[in-house]
């Protein structure tokens, strides 16, 4: 019974009954017709398989390693957390409040881990890409890290950066040089080369993995989900945002 909700679930709701439409398009189209849904049927279903997504992710999670418990707790002077979205007028934040995706939140909490280990400011980088009447996203995060537990004479909120190479640029104006930057892992690359870019010394700090590591892959590792298909999508972004960044920002 298990399996078949499962088969029912994956290929019932996007992206699987978009697949399952595609595949019966490319029987019943004529021949001269189908070499577009034949395209869009692959593309689709290898996107949303854990296979591919992971073969496209992982690169990205690998790319740093994680934070080692032995890296010395006196050389940054600043701990850098990157801002990752919020979500408007989210009811359990309160009236006129905001709250952190998923994404964001997890490295606001894993940035928290880190505030014994080192006694330097934390910065939270992440303003408003665009004006919806929303909270700048550092004053969302800043509200939880103070209520998990970080002094506020602890805590700096960047507001006015609005994607990666701005947290950059508006956290250099603050004169660190020396800095723990706390992202999510397919996030590292990219933010890496844009910290050093403006002048910084970085050492990764990166969470919010995506891929298993410990999960051997079987028949449901084959079939289509939502999930899988994201997670190629923020590999694909990230791969585009590297090619853009080293264009657009030399």
């Amino acid at each position: 019974m298990i399996i078949l909700s499962k088969l029912f679930t994956a290929f019932i709701l996007p992206p699987g009954c978009f697949i399952v439409v595609l595949f019966f398009l490319v029987i019943f189209l004529p021949r001269k017709k189908k070499s577009f849904a034949v395209f869009s049927l692959l593309f689709l279903y290898l996107l949303s398989i854990q296979p591919v997504s992971d073969l496209l992710l992982k690169p990205l999670e690998n790319s740093y390693p994680p934070l080692s418990p032995e890296f010395k707790k006196d050389w940054p002077q600043a701990v850098i957390v990157l801002g990752a979205g919020s979500i408007q007028g989210s009811p359990e934040a309160g009236t006129g409040r905001d709250a952190l995706t998923p994404d964001a939140m997890k490295r606001v909490v894993y940035a928290f881990s880190l505030k014994d280990t080192f006694s330097v400011p934390f910065v939270f980088s992440g303003g408003k890409v665009f004006e919806y009447g929303q909270e700048p996203e550092a004053t969302t995060a800043g509200r939880l890290f103070v209520s998990l537990g970080l002094p506020s004479d602890r805590l700096i909120r960047e507001i006015g950066s609005r994607n990666t190479w701005e947290n950059a640029r508006e956290t250099a104006k603050l004169g660190y040089e020396k800095i723990v930057l706390v992202t999510s892992a397919y996030h590292v690359k990219r933010s890496v080369y844009c910290f050093n870019r403006h002048g910084m010394s970085v050492i990764a700090a990166p969470t919010d993995y995506k891929c298993d590591r410990r999960r051997y892959y079987d028949v449901f590792s084959f079939m289509p989900k939502m999930y899988d298909l994201n997670n190629s999508w923020l590999a694909l972004h990230e791969y585009i945002g590297l090619l853009i960044y080293r264009i657009v920002y030399r």
